[in-house]
This record gives C-alpha cells, structure tokens and sequence, in this order.
C-alpha cells in the first residue's frame, strides 16, 4: 500500500486528510465533512490569512448558512485537535478569518502503522514563535495561581444514534471520546428501541451518564424516567450489572431530620456507585432574585441516606450567586456561579466512610473552590418548564426538577435558544 501523507501539528495530533480522521497515539476520531473541508483548506493555504466567507464556501458548499456555523466548527476543530491554549493550531485573524502557520507533514505507511519521519519545515519562525508562547505560559503563572475568575470550558461534544436512542458524548480530549462511545455501544446496543435521550460526560476521575425517556410527540421527558449517576472508574461493571438487573432508584421524598426545612424550590437526585455499593444524594435548592438581570441568590442542601436509619442526613451547605448568560455558550445556557459559602454538616459513619471516594468528591473539590474563591460554570444542556439537565465538572450531570415558584422556571422559552 502506498505511504499516505499526514499533517502533524504541535499538540500531537495527527490529521490523514484521505481518511479524514485525526489521530493520537492512543485513538482516532472522524470528523464530519465542513470540518474536513475547512480543515484541508486552512492547511493548504497555511501561513495565509483565510477570510470567513471563503470557509463558509469551503465548508458547506452545497447551501447557505451564517458565522455562527463557521464559528462552531472552528470550536470544535480547536478542541480536537487538543488546543491547550487558543490559536496553538488555529489563529484567529480579529475582522479577518483563521490561519494555520505551524505543522509538518509526514508520510505514513497505514498498514504498519509507522511513521517515516518525512519531516518538512512550515514555518521558519517556529523556534522564535515558541519562545515567545514559553515566554507568555511562565508570565501567566501568577495567574492561574491567584483565585480570579476562570472561563467556561470548551468541550468536544459529539452525538450518536443507537437505535432510537439519541445520545450525546461530552469530554475533553479525544480518549475520553472514544472509551464513552464503546462504553456506549456495550450497553445501549441491547436496548436501541427504548426511545430515550441520554447524555455521557467523563472527566479525569469519574463517569457521569444521565438519560430520560422521550414523549415522541412532544420530545420531552417522560415523567419518572429521568436518572443521573456518578461512577467511579473502577465501578463501571458495577453500574452495567445495575442497568442490566433494572436496578434503577426512583425519585422518593426525603424524611430528613431536620422538620424545620422549608419546602425547596428545586430539588436534584444523584445515585454514587463506587466497589462499595450505591447510594444516594438528594440536594435541595433555594433560589431567589436579586434585582440584577439573569443573577440570583443561590444555596442548597445537600442530603445523604443513613444505612443505619434509612433516613436521610446533612451533608453539605453552600450559598452562591448565580448568572444565567446564553452568549457563546456550548449548550443552552451558561450558569456562572460565585461562592459565597460553604460548610460541611455530616457525621461520620461507616457508611459515608466506605464510599468517601466517590460521594465526597465533589463537595471536597467545592471546600477548595470556596477557600479560593474561584468562580465556576455549570451548564443547561435541556431545559423544560420544570425539568433541566445540569452539567457541573465536578458533580457530574443531573436533573433539577423545579417547582411552580422557581425563579428558572419564569424565563420565557426563548431565553434558552
């Protein structure tokens, strides 16, 4: 077989334009055909300037669609390709376009898999071009050491349809990407005709899935068919066997001891699985307006069952204000959420103890984040009058079902689009 050129960049991904796939070391993922397209042509006029519009022409050239499409799979593009920073592969021209200045190209041999090292300079200045990016990273270091605010994270999201089940694959990096789509395949394969919209999210440490049960004529969530958990890496089979046996918890009313709580105006229902079993966390939220545009008081409580008395106990509290912005966000809408305070309320005992790992880990990674005072971002991936899906890094995904008096649920439909 002939060797096949392929394009190396500097994150270390590869890009075989006659496949049109991008490779790593570990995995492969095809891309769709604009970003193919513009892909291609970002390369084959690299170190030159490439206007917008001659990408929109490139990218979709049997119709007519806006910058927005454009500006999609440019995002997309720079998270595949594994962009640490923004413009290490793809730079954005300010009124003008997008270019690509450094690469090299190889040639590779497929069916060994081996590359020749046919290695040809792009740009001249690279050496410079590095020292002066090295120059900028160590310039940032108070930065990013300092608890100003963060920016929301831009992820690769794909989607999948097994059967008639629409699934959408959310990560970070390409791995992630390709272990959720197996992951996928192992479990809804058997159940393609369930008709449900389900969501996969993985970060460095956990799995989150979550999934509800469509109304065909209105493509929204059956009542009682919305679940989330959190899985521990090592705990997967753990979860297949509880998907296999229907081992599904229900929503239940919390019997939690302290009577005095008022009625919540949102509350969210997470299963953990860890090696030692499942259970249970209940979060009661508490919303309110401030006066300002899209921004709210935001607290919760959050509840774990008691194996020794079936009830459930404190966990956790925490009060933040909270933003709603819709602009550039990936999804929906954007929650950016400032702490204010936090305080942990449980007891120990053998129960919690056991599954500390799994359960703990998100209320841990929120000690530290209001120790800082670091400013994060949740995200609204569906959102119905009294039902939202929820996507927080550290939590993983899950439900808010929200009652007639929530603040969330006021916002005209056309907030969310």
């Amino acid at each position: 077989m002939a060797n096949t050129e392929q394009i190396r960049f500097r994150t270390k991904v590869c890009f075989i334009a006659s496949q049109g796939v991008l490779k790593t070391s570990e995995s492969t993922l095809k891309l769709n055909l604009s970003e193919q397209y513009i892909l291609s042509h970002l390369i084959e006029n690299h170190s030159t300037p490439v206007t917008k519009d001659d990408l929109l022409k490139v990218g979709w050239p049997d119709r007519i669609v806006t910058e927005a499409s454009l500006f999609q799979v440019i995002r997309a593009l720079r998270v595949k390709l594994n962009e640490k920073n923004k413009g290490d592969v793809i730079e954005t021209l300010p009124r003008v376009g997008y270019q690509i200045r450094e690469f090299t190209r190889e040639e590779v041999d497929l069916t060994e898999q081996k590359t020749n090292n046919v290695i040809r300079k792009i740009n001249k200045k690279t050496i410079i071009s590095l020292g002066i990016i090295t120059t900028i990273l160590f310039s940032s270091c108070a930065w990013y050491m300092s608890p100003s605010q963060i920016n929301p994270t831009n992820f690769l999201i794909e989607h999948e349809n097994i059967g008639s089940n629409n699934i959408t694959f959310i990560t970070k990096n390409l791995e992630q990407q390709v272990d959720l789509r197996n992951k996928a395949k192992a479990i809804f394969s058997a159940q393609a005709d369930k008709n449900q919209k389900i969501y996969f999210y993985k970060s460095h440490d956990y799995y989150s899935i979550a999934w509800c049960q469509i109304m065909v004529d209105t493509n929204q969530c059956k009542p009682r068919t919305d679940f989330s958990y959190k899985i521990a890496p090592d705990a997967w089979e753990n979860f297949v066997q509880n998907i296999a046996d229907n081992k599904k918890r229900f929503h239940e009313k919390i019997g939690n001891d302290s009577d005095l709580m008022r009625e919540p105006l949102s509350i969210v229902y997470r299963s953990y699985i860890s090696n030692s079993g499942m259970i249970s966390k209940i979060s009661n939220f508490y919303i309110s307006p401030t006066g300002k545009s899209n921004v709210f008081d935001y607290s919760k409580v959050n509840f774990i069952t008691n194996s020794e008395t079936g009830r459930y106990q404190a966990l956790s509290l925490s009060a933040e204000s909270l933003t709603v912005t819709k602009k550039d966000s990936q999804f929906i809408a954007t929650l950016k959420i400032t702490p204010k305070v936090f305080h942990w309320a449980y007891q120990n005992n053998t129960n919690l103890s056991n599954n500390k790992a799994i359960i703990f880990s998100s209320d841990d990674n929120q000690t530290d984040m209001y120790k800082n005072n670091n400013v994060h971002y949740d995200y609204i991936l569906v959102a119905q009058k009294r039902l939202k899906l929820i996507l927080n890094e550290n939590s993983g995904l899950y439900w808010l079902h929200s009652s007639r008096n929530n603040p969330l649920t006021l916002f005209p439909a056309e907030h969310y689009k």
